[in-house]
């Protein structure tokens, strides 16, 4: 079981850009009462940010939310959440997989690639969020993700902007994209080599600043079958930009992005 949602939090966390959390905070807003959805499917995704190996893998998503703002959700972890006027806010603890230097089937972030670099430990996280809707349906949000255990794994800043393009009594089309901003810490635990890793894995030693590391594009499509029951599916494509980008282990800036989920509302 800690493998499976080890797998699962990265994978969603990897396609953040997708906004399956805001499908499920779009249906609560819009009914008073607390509710629950969970969903399965699959994801086809990176080994790591920058692999140049690709993977399919379970993609299992769950959050039930009470009216009273209270929250528990497979993304977003454990918490509460508010909206003043246009304006939505939570706060959550949660949790930030790690890196493992060897293919594990278990585990989204793991590689052959990787051998010699060690493992990155899991991490419990502060997960802050804001968001605000304006125009026709247009979000914006931002997303603080901050380490509390394994603090030298380092903080990371989403800003994402999402739109609906189509949209019928039973369909949803929308296009999003994200920037991940990470501090010093972030960029050099993922993207960075230090001499005892250079020496251990053979990968030319990198060191990092603080600096925008990734960005994401997405379409995803939502299809109502009935009041309990949807489909939810989003492709993207996933770039590592800035000095991350030329990091010896960016063996591949571009990845494609791929999730699709049956879900049950109740």
């Amino acid at each position: 079981m800690k493998h499976i949602f080890k797998l699962t939090a990265i994978a969603f966390s990897s396609l953040m850009a997708m906004s399956f959390s805001a499908h499920a905070q779009d249906k609560t807003a819009a009914e008073p009462e607390s509710t629950a959805v969970v969903g399965a499917g699959v994801f086809y995704a990176p080994e790591y940010i920058g692999a140049k190996k690709n993977r399919f893998g379970p993609a299992i998503y769950g959050e039930y939310q009470n009216k009273n703002g209270f929250f528990a959700s497979t993304m977003r972890g454990v918490g509460f959440g508010t909206k003043v006027d246009d304006f939505s806010f939570s706060a959550a603890l949660g949790y930030r997989a790690g890196r493992e230097d060897s293919r594990d089937s278990k585990s989204l972030f793991s590689s052959d690639d990787l051998k010699g670099m060690g493992n990155i430990s899991g991490s419990a996280t502060a997960n802050l969020q804001a968001s605000t809707t304006f125009g026709p349906g247009i979000k914006a949000s931002f997303n603080a993700n901050m380490a509390l255990s394994h603090r030298e794994n380092g903080n990371a800043y989403t800003f994402g902007l999402a739109a609906p393009v189509f949209q019928t009594a039973s369909d949803k089309v929308e296009i999003g994209g994200n920037l991940t901003y990470g501090d010093a810490k972030y960029n050099q635990t993922y993207f960075g080599v230090t001499p005892t890793q250079s020496a251990n894995s053979g990968y030319k030693a990198y060191s990092i600043k603080a600096g925008f590391s990734q960005a994401t594009a997405n379409v995803a499509w939502t299809h109502v079958i009935d009041k309990n029951w949807s489909v939810r599916s989003a492709v993207g494509v996933s770039q590592v930009m800035g000095d991350a980008g030329d990091s010896p282990l960016a063996k591949k800036k571009t990845n494609p992005l791929l999730i699709s989920t049956v879900n049950y509302a109740f």
